[in-house]
């Protein structure tokens, strides 16, 4: 038996809305949280996007510039951190998913 483990740490959940909940919506936030989570033993983080308007950080985006914002600020603070990137959508529209997947 081993005593080793993977840690993944979901960084925002999905459609939780930041005026409620303490989660991370700007590049700088994920990668603040992406950070914590390293220094606390995850090497994965699974990522929601979020919409970087003000007040809409609670929907989620597509948008490749934004997502790559994120992820580059992520790598840039911890850069053998693992990104999972959700390819979760609502519908069968999987296009803004896969662009981000292809682009990044």
């Amino acid at each position: 038996m081993s005593d080793k483990a993977i840690i993944t740490c979901a960084l925002t959940g999905v459609l939780t809305n930041p005026a409620a909940y303490n989660v991370p919506v700007t590049p700088e936030q994920m990668a603040d949280a992406a950070a914590q989570a390293w220094n606390e033993g995850a090497v994965i983080v699974h990522c929601h996007f979020r919409d970087q308007r003000k007040g809409m950080g609670y929907l989620p985006t597509w948008d490749v510039k934004v997502v790559g914002s994120i992820i580059a600020a992520i790598k840039d603070r911890t850069p053998e951190m693992i990104i999972n990137m959700s390819t979760g959508v609502m519908g069968t529209d999987i296009s803004g998913p896969a662009a981000c997947l292809a682009a990044l």
